[in-house]
């Protein structure tokens, strides 16, 4: 076995509208490899039942050893795993908001971290221990199920038509100014920042901006935009401005990506022998 990769997408309410994939990753390979992880827009809880794996920032020094179950938050700069043999995490990917829902603290507290699950939710404990004994990947999906069942409570604020839900997969994002989402929204461009930075973890000029980056990130990864179609398919004012937008979250000039890209948007695979 070398990278074995399972996937499950939730199609229950409220479930599908919080989590977007339940994943597994087993990888077991002889070469140490580093894993770049571009900002995706999404927050995850990630059992690690690996050996040996490090973590750091781009733009940092520090390296750290990854906890045994963690909560990565919305990202704004890549983040990089080193790994020296086996590889298997268990994976919840949430839409933003879901931190606040589930953990009742403002999704802006958790940019930019790797948290240990510990220091958030006690009960996450007893989920890390179901799923290390679970023997199979839909026993792993059932137990996760089961705990978010239990973190939230189905409502009229977590409805599909509740407005910040409505918002975050709002497609007219790109192409709308603040002054315009507030209008569409009716809320004044105050309380919409403030609604963006509890629930989205940022103000909505961020949004904005980020959302575009998102929208590029993706269609680079398609086989026909070029990056003079993908500046104006995602509302860039011209190439300049999306090659500086592109570089602010990745680091990298989007060529650069094309030139280094794997299949998985957002992931750059690296493998050394040393």
């Amino acid at each position: 076995m070398e990278r074995i990769a399972n996937i499950f997408q939730p199609n229950t309410s409220p479930e599908n509208l919080l989590i977007r994939h339940i994943w597994r990753i087993q990888d077991i390979q002889l070469v140490k490899r580093t894993e770049t992880i571009l900002p995706k827009g999404t927050a995850e809880i990630i059992f690690n039942f690996s050996e040996d794996i490090t973590s750091f920032r781009s733009n940092e020094k520090d390296i750290f050893n990854l906890p045994s179950y963690f909560i990565n938050g919305i990202n704004f700069t890549p983040y990089n795993l080193s790994i020296r043999s086996k590889q298997y995490f268990v994976g919840i990917q949430f839409n933003a908001f879901a931190l606040k829902y589930i953990f009742h603290i403002p999704t802006l507290e958790f940019n930019d971290q790797v948290l240990a699950g510990s220091l958030v939710c006690k009960s996450l404990d007893n989920l890390a221990e179901e799923l290390r004994a679970a023997p199979s990947f839909p026993g792993q999906v059932a137990a996760i199920l089961k705990w978010v069942r239990c973190k939230i409570k189905e409502g009229s604020e977590l409805a599909a038509n509740n407005r910040i839900i409505k918002l975050h997969a709002d497609p007219e994002i790109i192409n709308l100014s603040v002054h315009a989402l507030s209008d569409k929204y009716n809320v004044t461009p105050r309380h919409l920042s403030r609604l963006c930075n509890e629930y989205l973890g940022m103000s909505t000029e961020e949004l904005v901006l980020y959302k575009k980056y998102l929208s590029a990130l993706h269609q680079i990864h398609q086989p026909h935009p070029s990056l003079t179609e993908i500046t104006y398919n995602c509302g860039f004012y011209d190439q300049a401005h999306f090659a500086r937008t592109f570089k602010l979250f990745t680091g990298l000039t989007p060529r650069q990506y094309k030139k280094a890209m794997g299949e998985l948007p957002g992931h750059i695979f690296t493998l050394s022998e040393k």
